[in-house]
């Protein structure tokens, strides 16, 4: 477990708060997991979804009632891109910590997680969009480097890389 980012108060979340973004290959404790995001690589391409809401963005969202971390993943990756991936390994997770619970909050209190996953792609179906994401598109790294989430999470982007990266060399 590494820690690799902690911020307070941050935007967004009900105050006062604190985020860590942690590299783990240990799931949290799951029913405390909300979310759950996958980098997706095709060799070394990163497959991002374009939100009507932020742009573009890696695949993921919210669990519905009944499924696990992965099932969720695995359902907004094929509702937001029309792409299958093999093997997905778990990355790590962020820590979203609440130090007051406000009226009708939704989400477990005082901890949740959002967990990070990292996988090949073994399919790409056709994709017209949504009424979440209006595409799809793959990126290199010199590109997915200008990407706001990419640059906002980069040690996570570049550990999802180098594990995808070893996982080729090591199946040719």
């Amino acid at each position: 477990m590494q820690v690799i980012r902690s911020a307070k108060n941050v935007t967004g979340l009900p105050l006062p708060n604190e985020m860590q973004l942690i590299l783990s290959e240990l799931l949290p404790q799951q029913e405390l997991i909300t979310c759950s995001f996958v980098l997706a690589f095709q060799e070394d391409t990163l497959l991002l979804t374009n939100l009507n809401e932020r742009g573009w963005d890696i695949p993921g969202g919210h669990i519905e009632p009944g499924e696990n971390p992965e099932e969720a993943m695995r359902r907004e990756l094929y509702e937001e891109t029309g792409a299958l991936i093999a093997s997905p390994q778990l990355l790590g997770y962020e820590l979203i910590r609440l130090f007051h619970k406000p009226e009708k909050y939704k989400y477990p209190y005082p901890d949740s997680y959002m967990v990070f996953y990292c996988a090949k792609i073994e399919r790409l179906d056709d994709f017209h969009g949504t009424s979440e994401a209006k595409g799809r598109g793959l990126f290199k790294r010199e590109d997915a480097c200008k990407v706001r989430w990419v640059q906002n999470n980069c040690v996570l982007y570049e550990q999802a890389l180098k594990r995808m990266t070893t996982l080729c060399v090591s199946v040719e």
